[in-house]
């Protein structure tokens, strides 16, 4: 495999305003007076092993009075914890425990104020699970400030200190029990718990660790040991390096877990450990409790992850790295779930180690966003021309997809000369892609969704394939608002002022590409690059904001001025089209300035495909419809005339983290969320579909 380079694709992502998190149906109310009356500190609970295994994250206790739960969905169920150290005849406590499964990205707390309190809010916070961390990030959406404490490792009548959290702000928590006041009125304490890790497998050779022998010390059931801190710190750093060695970690088995094998569980220094005893077997499995899993592995390692249920567990084996940015990991992997081939795995990064702590936080909420749209957008497409999707883990923000033999257009010394940035295929190549491309676009279309990413990084392309339309992580509903996403050489002019964004924006999109494709223009994103003669870039938010001028004011040109100094050279290169030429007429169709004079997909697939192509193509587009959307919810009320009803729910797409088959899955969306809404009835059995 050749040298991989770092992209130089500048996409924007969505803007926090445009983050639609979908809520559920009310389902069942019961009564649980007692609940609000348990003394019993969360950290206090047992978690048995098994809960551990079933993927418990939050336990969740309500502290109003007169509220009550009862669970809509499998991942979140009421659960009966004993006390570690309590009388046996003592009742054991009940608490929410909330399940992360391979489709949820975050859990979400909706709580209404108070009917016969006026003073006390409503409260609606979004708590995401870091897939490169224990920890959640709190998002207040509520309308008034919150007050958050950390009621772990309090001694007994010591105060709880709360930090004030305010509308729209973050908040990264650590595992630990913390609970939520608003208006000086306790509302609800949760207790994070600490993800199941994944397992690494490699070879038992390690003669420094045959001299160690487990200790019988065992830690609230999860097989976690004692040893003193030197032997720990020697025990981390020995197995650590090899961790992130390339070539030392090749996982030489089947696949399953090997009953004689022995679990490492590494941290850091104050971290427990299990170490084989000198006559084990030839291979272990290494746990990962910190960082994220699916970007520490190297080539040929095979990393095994764990579920609550089997279609959540399986195991990928890392091959070659096919890109990486700051942004996502892209390679290719065998996957267990899909036997009988490599597939491409492509992974959000959540981490910036230069981010300031609020951008850390809001870029976890982002990629989450990113992974559950470009998820629904792509999970009911069938085209021989989009990269199918088998499936998706919401637990690493990992997609896992058909696997394309082709670069992409961007790709250097591949389809782009890396000394000019020019294409470097020919006019068969050209005639190809723009086929397979408006193709695939206008299936779509047809489906009422817009791509808003296209661009040369987008498209696949090899001469026996062909062109193959990917990364639908910005892709929207025609009837959504119009998004500041993208990358600025390919936003239409129409978005300028009139924030316009829809079908055309995409043809518009694919006609800068064809120019770059026909040799008209250099690589466009070469443009944005630190160094370049030339160089040109902006923020597509910026077009349309009002106070836009502090750019200009620093001496720097306005994102307008950028944009249209870039509209200005497009309009050179398309003069230079030859309209007679029928592949450089439709580019030059596609580039025209009125989004209503535009040229539709579905006008160049009519002078692109024979009739017959054509209604075959109609036919499939129409007759698939796209899953609806799933929506179940946790109920919580009073038997007051004005009651509340506590619903909790998930956001994730219901799938499987693969298909056993290579066609991709028909699937519900459903979200998890903990909402309280007002009602003047007991509420029964109301779900269905939205």
């Amino acid at each position: 495999m050749g040298e991989v380079f770092p992209s130089e694709e500048r996409t924007e992502p969505f803007t926090a305003e445009e983050m639609e998190l979908r809520l559920s149906e009310s389902i069942r109310v019961e009564d649980l007076e007692d609940l609000h009356d348990d003394q019993v500190p969360l950290d206090s609970l047992v978690v048995e092993e098994d809960h551990h295994k079933k993927g418990i994250r939050i336990l969740v206790r309500p502290l109003t009075r007169s509220r009550s739960v009862s669970p809509g969905n499998d991942n979140c169920q009421w659960l009966a914890l004993r006390a570690e150290v309590a009388d046996p005849k003592q009742p054991k406590s009940t608490v929410l425990a909330v399940t992360q499964t391979s489709k949820d990205i975050n859990f979400s707390i909706r709580i209404p104020g108070d009917a016969d309190d006026e003073h006390r809010p409503p409260l609606w916070c979004e708590l995401y699970y870091d897939p490169a961390s224990d920890s959640l990030i709190l998002l207040n959406k509520s309308d008034v400030p919150i007050v958050l404490a950390r009621r772990s490792q309090l001694e007994a009548g010591s105060p709880s200190f709360g930090q004030e959290i305010v509308p729209m702000t973050t908040k990264e928590l650590l595992p630990g029990t913390w609970r939520i006041t608003v208006a000086s009125k306790p509302i609800l304490d949760f207790r994070i718990l600490e993800k199941r890790p994944a397992t690494l497998r490699i070879p038992r050779d390690d003669s420094d660790l045959s001299s160690f022998v487990t200790t019988s010390q065992v830690l609230n059931s999860s097989v976690k040991r004692s040893f003193s801190e030197d032997d720990l710190g020697q025990a981390n750093a020995s197995i650590e390096k090899r961790l992130r060695m390339n070539d030392s970690l090749v996982d030489e088995e089947t696949g399953q877990e090997d009953k004689d094998g022995v679990i490492i569980f590494l941290g850091p220094r104050d971290e427990s450990l299990v170490f084989p005893l000198p006559h084990a077997a030839k291979t272990k499995e290494v746990a990962i409790p910190h960082g994220h899993a699916l970007l520490e592995i190297q080539k040929d390692d095979t990393v095994s992850i764990p579920g609550g249920c089997e279609l959540d567990q399986y195991q990928l084996t890392k091959r070659n790295q096919i890109a990486t940015t700051a942004a996502s990991s892209v390679f290719t992997a065998d996957y267990s779930h899909a036997p009988e081939g490599v597939i491409t795995v492509k992974v959000l990064k959540t981490r910036n180690p230069s981010a300031a702590p609020h951008d850390a936080h809001r870029n976890v909420i982002r990629q989450a966003d990113i992974w559950m749209r470009e998820y629904q957008s792509q999970e009911d497409l069938q085209h021989e021309s989009i990269v199918k999707l088998y499936g998706g883990d919401a637990r690493y923000l990992s997609l896992y997809m058909e696997h394309v033999d082709g670069k992409d257009l961007a790709a250097r010394n591949v389809w782009r000369d890396a000394r000019s940035d020019l294409f470097v295929g020919g006019r068969a190549d050209a005639l190809r892609i723009l086929r397979d491309i408006s193709s695939a676009l206008h299936y779509v279309h047809l489906k009422n969704k817009i791509h808003n990413d296209i661009k040369p990084a987008n498209i696949l392309y090899s001469k026996d394939r062909g062109a193959v339309l990917c990364d639908f992580g910005l892709s929207t509903r025609k009837t959504d608002p119009a998004t500041n996403g993208g990358t600025p050489y390919y936003v239409p002019p129409e978005f300028i002022g009139q924030k316009l964004r829809g079908p055309a924006s995409d043809v518009w999109a694919l006609g800068v590409t064809m120019l770059y494709v026909l040799r008209k223009i250099p690589f466009p994103d070469a443009r944005g690059r630190q160094g370049h003669p030339r160089q040109l870039y902006w923020m597509i938010a910026d077009l349309n904001r009002k106070s836009v001028h502090s750019h200009h004011a620093r001496g720097q040109p306005s994102a307008i001025s950028q944009m249209q100094q870039w509209l200005i050279e497009v309009k050179d290169a398309k003069a230079r089209l030859d309209p007679r030429d029928k592949v450089e007429g439709l580019v030059a169709q596609m580039l025209t300035p009125n989004p209503n004079q535009r040229i539709t997909m579905a006008k160049v697939i009519v002078e692109l495909f024979p009739a017959d192509e054509l209604a075959n193509a109609n036919a499939a587009a129409t007759s698939s419809r796209s899953p609806r959307a799933s929506r179940a919810r946790l109920a919580v009320g009073s038997t007051s005339s004005a009651s509340s009803s506590m619903s909790a729910t998930s956001n994730r797409p219901r799938s499987m983290p693969g298909l056993r088959q290579p066609a991709p899955p028909t699937t519900t969306t459903a979200t998890t969320a903990l909402t309280v809404t007002q009602s003047h009835r007991r509420i029964t059995n109301t779900a269905g579909p939205s």
